[in-house]
């Protein structure tokens, strides 16, 4: 053993090279990337750069995994890290998440309207209609502090540190009007995205859809020339992307809410998680992969070059769901339905079908929101704003929730430094 093992310099862990580790599991290359895809086993650049090397202490667990031999880790969480959250918001399925019992894909396949699905997630018995004549908060005040390339992330932060600072009175998530101030909030938001292509007007018309407020705004601020078209599969695309039970960014919202912050904390609290390249940001990186991967003659030679220098691919594998994100799914079937034409859908398609073929990894949601993305022709990054804006309703829905139950969140850690 000790003839094939690459100790990395400056470190006592010892690694294999790609060819070495697929060899001790017994794999084929493919399958190798698959689990480090997966998080399954850690990767670290070569001393050459051309190459990947693998932890082997991981290799030794996962084969030993295999083989159904158990060690003290075996009995920890492989995934899952914090902690366990009772919530009646979310529910994750095989075949798809629910929204307080009812099927999110379901939903909205049959058009629901986003703001019926924010209602339904906040548990209020309300519909659309009481968004009707809701104004948005002033933001023009912010267009001096925005710039063209102002990614739509850091607005929404500067946007919600802005509001509340207005606010005569910072709402605290028990008050009588916080669902109210939780819908302008989401207009107001949504109208933002606007600021920095000099849209952000407060325009409702039947040409697109009176009974589908956010879905509008957003097509309007991300568009040029908006269309009821764009409109209908932004508001698809809120709605699948409302909710997804206790993830990262939830997590931050409800660990602000159960130290009695505000509610435009909670949703600052959630942004920074969200902000992260590993979550929201994740859905301009999958772009960034097919803008990439246009330069090469295909999706399997585009493929070959880059796993030469990665072993994870943005925007696909999760662990949720064996057979791949539902919610990818759709929104590819629905981006293709509409642009089938569009190059850059044409090899987002080619690159989800090589990379199932060669590594057994199927899209996430980020994916799905880069080929709307490309359907509607928004610009870069629309993915992600649009992402931001649907999941705000689910931010809020989870402060509310842990307000109610009360008690502060506060895990315990398992120490492992020196005694």
């Amino acid at each position: 053993m000790a003839g094939i093992i690459a100790a990395m310099s400056g470190s006592d862990e010892k690694y294999l090279v790609g060819a070495q580790a697929a060899e001790f599991l017994g794999v084929k290359p493919a399958t190798l990337y698959a689990y480090a895809s997966r998080g399954q086993i850690e990767s670290v650049p070569g001393a050459t750069g051309r190459e990947r090397c693998y932890r082997l202490s991981d290799l030794i667990r996962l084969r030993q995994s295999a083989r159904g031999v158990k060690s003290a880790k075996d009995s920890e969480p492989a995934v899952w890290t914090g902690p366990a959250i009772k919530s009646a918001i979310t529910e994750i399925r095989e075949d798809g998440h629910r929204y307080r019992g009812q099927s999110a894909i379901e939903l909205a396949l049959q058009r629901t309207s986003f703001e019926d699905t924010a209602e339904l997630l906040w548990d209020t018995g309300g519909s659309a209609a009481l968004w009707a004549g809701l104004e948005p908060f002033e933001c023009n005040s912010f267009k001096g502090l925005v710039s063209p390339d102002t990614e739509c992330l850091e607005l929404l932060k500067l946007l919600v540190v802005g509001l509340e600072m207005s606010d005569p009175v910072a709402r605290k998530l028990n008050r009588d009007d916080v669902y109210d101030t939780a819908r302008r909030l989401i207009l107001t938001m949504a109208m933002s995205i606007g600021l920095p292509a000099g849209r952000s007007q407060y325009v409702i018309d039947d040409q697109l859809d009176v009974n589908n407020f956010v879905g509008c705004i957003l097509a309007r601020a991300l568009s040029e020339s908006p269309c009821r078209e764009q409109s209908e599969m932004i508001n698809l695309a809120l709605v699948l992307c409302a909710d997804h039970e206790l993830n990262a960014s939830a997590l931050a919202s409800r660990i602000a809410a159960s130290c009695d912050a505000s509610l435009y904390s909670c949703l600052l609290s959630a942004l920074g998680s969200f902000s992260g390249s590993l979550h929201g940001s994740a859905s301009r990186r999958a772009e960034d992969i097919v803008t990439a991967s246009l330069g090469f003659s295909s999706a399997r030679a585009w493929l070959k070059d880059y796993l030469r220098q990665n072993d994870t691919i943005s925007g696909f594998g999760t662990e949720l769901y064996s057979k791949g994100d539902p919610r990818a799914r759709v929104l590819i079937d629905c981006a293709l339905s509409a642009s089938a034409a569009d190059e850059r859908l044409i090899r987002l398609k080619e690159i989800v079908e090589c990379v199932a073929e060669e590594l057994s990894l199927f899209p996430n949601l980020d994916v799905g929101l880069a080929a709307v993305t490309y359907a509607l022709n928004l610009p870069q990054g629309a993915g992600s704003a649009i992402f931001a804006v649907s999941r705000s309703a689910g931010w809020i829905a989870h402060a509310i929730e842990q307000r109610l139950y009360g008690g502060v969140i506060r895990p315990r850690a398992r120490y492992i430094g020196k005694c």
